[in-house]
Formats: C-alpha cells, structure tokens, sequence
C-alpha cells in the first residue's frame, strides 16, 4: 500500500470504493487539460514551469539527481505529446526505474493532470521493455535474509498497478524485463501481476470496462503452462464482456520466451482442455479468418529465449561500411 500512496495512486479498497459525487471532487485547478475516464468531462490541470517542477522538494528526494529529475519529466512531457509512455530507451537500472516512475507519478499530481479518483493518463501506451522488473538474488549473503518473494515482486507491482490504475493504455511493452513464469502458481507474485496486465484496467466496469489491445512480453523468461494460462485469462475477462458483438480482443506478444510446444498449447486450448471449455484462440499465422474468429491472437516467434533474441538483435544492427581506400598521390 505504501508504494501505491507513493504514487499517490489508489490502494486495492479504494478500487472498489464507488465513485465519488460531483460534490465530492476535487474543486478544478487552472492550466492544460487533463485525462480521464470515460464520461467524465475533463478538468484543466496547473500551470508550472518546467524550472519549478524540476526544483520541487519531492522530486529532488525521490531522484537523488538532476539528471534523473530530467530524465523523468522528459518522459512525461513527450509522453504527453506523443501518447507513448517510455521507459525503454533510457538504459535505467531497476532502482532508477522506480525513482523514474514515482517522479512521473509526483510530477502527474504537480500539473494536477488526474483530478480525480477515477482519472487517468490519456497515452495509448506504455513500454517499460529492458528494464530489470524482476529483482534478481543479491550476491551479498548479508541482504538475502531481507530478500523475500515479496520485496522480490515489488518493482513489478509498481509498474503493473501504474499502467492499470493511472493510464489509458491499450498497449502495454514489458520486453525483456527478466520476468518469468513456469506454472500458474496463486502464490507466486510476479505470475499474478503478469495476469492482471490482460485483464481488466481502473475502475470501469461492464461496457464502459478497459482492455488493452496488445501486450508484448516478448524476450522473458515464460515457459509453456504458464503462457497457456495468460491465454486463458486474457480470453475469459474479454469473454465475460457484455457486448458479446463487440467483444474486445487481445494481440499477445510471447516471441522469445521459453516455449517448447505452441501448437499444442494452442490444441488444447481450442479442444477445451482448460477450467471453463474451449477458448477461442489463433496465431499470427493461422489463416485471417480464424484469427477475425479469435479472442486472443498470440505470436510465438522464434522460442530462443531472451538471451539469443537479444544476439539476434545485435546481429540485426548494420555493420558500417569500410572506408574507401585514399586516392594515391
């Protein structure tokens, strides 16, 4: 809870709080427009200079620098821009990675862009891919005692309640981010957060619910029983949709995991070997058709796991050119 208030995000119970009356939200503020949810008019935020949000107090205590003050307001502001949040091009650590985010969140709350419990960012993405989201086992015997599952799952949980919570986002990029997954174990922190980015988003529910339309985890570490079940939880939260017309569906990215049978994974899903019946599933190379038919269309790529798909990309970049010889004098 304390790293959701951090963000000045709402905690689980406030989630399932009703939302509030017009006599309840918070009075407007003056500036540029804000996001927020579906129906709700939106309200104009504050004005700051970029000098003033740089030198707040909580934002120097939270990044410890100027240059990751700066780092995270550029992010926010061409976010705003652009529509595209990203984290991915900025090499951070995983510790610089949760200051980034949280001054993104302080700076959000600066420029009063959510004025409400129910408002959000409006970016139609979100990509946080090679960032470290999966604390690794410190070397240093002395801080494995403090190392539990649950510290271990913290930065993941911080990102996935961000981009559920406080964004619009229909697509959502957690590239080679050191996640993993084997089986579909309840206790397992980081396989349920994993979960919730195909489920539902914030608070709407029935028609007006949220979905993202693409997720990306390619380049982790997911092998097959776990990748059958982000299937089947994507499939049943659309399934459940009241506008069975319009259900909405799901691109799901799983290229360079550590799947060794898709085609029986996807055999067994269609055949109904799974908790609720068959699921209506199809990959990127079945045939348009089926894939029209299709909740959830998944493309397995190449299974190399996220090391080799990394060597591929490397190789990917090209060789610059010899120079040409000097003319002879």
């Amino acid at each position: 809870v304390s790293w959701r208030l951090s963000l000045g995000m709402p905690t689980d119970d406030q989630l399932a709080e009703p939302e509030p009356s017009d006599g309840e939200r918070p009075a407007p503020s003056n500036g540029a427009a804000a996001g927020g949810s579906a129906g709700e008019v939106a309200k104009p935020a504050t004005t700051m200079t970029r000098e003033e949000l740089l030198s707040n107090k909580s934002i120097l205590t939270t990044t410890g620098s100027d240059a990751l003050a700066r780092d995270s307001l550029d992010i926010l502001e061409r976010a705003l821009s652009t529509g595209k949040l990203r984290f991915s091009d900025k090499d951070f650590s995983e510790d610089n990675f949760v200051k980034a985010l949280k001054s993104v969140g302080i700076y959000v709350k600066l420029k009063g862009l959510l004025p409400h419990r129910s408002s959000v960012l409006t970016v139609e993405e979100v990509d946080m891919s090679d960032v470290p989201l999966y604390n690794e086992t410190p070397e240093d015997v002395a801080l494995i005692a403090r190392w539990d599952a649950k510290r271990r799952a913290q930065t993941l949980q911080l990102a996935v309640q961000f981009v559920r919570v406080s964004t619009a986002a229909k697509i959502v990029r957690l590239e080679n981010c050191n996640l993993q997954g084997s089986t579909h174990d309840r206790e397992d922190l980081i396989e349920q957060e994993v979960i919730r980015l195909v489920k539902k988003f914030g608070f709407g529910s029935g028609k007006d619910a949220r979905y993202t339309s693409e997720v990306s985890l390619a380049r982790n570490r997911f092998e097959d029983a776990f990748a059958k079940k982000i299937i089947e939880g994507a499939h049943w939260e659309r399934a459940a949709h009241p506008d069975k017309e319009n259900l909405p569906r799901l691109l799901l990215d799983l290229r360079g995991n550590r799947i060794r049978n898709p085609s029986r994974i996807i055999a067994d899903l269609r055949e109904g070997h799974s908790a609720a019946g068959p699921v209506h599933v199809a990959t990127v190379d079945d045939p348009e058709e089926e894939q029209k038919k299709a909740i959830v269309v998944v493309n397995f790529g190449s299974q190399d796991g996220p090391r080799a798909s990394s060597l591929a990309r490397a190789r990917e970049v090209p060789k610059p050119k010899p120079a040409a010889p000097a003319a002879a004098s």
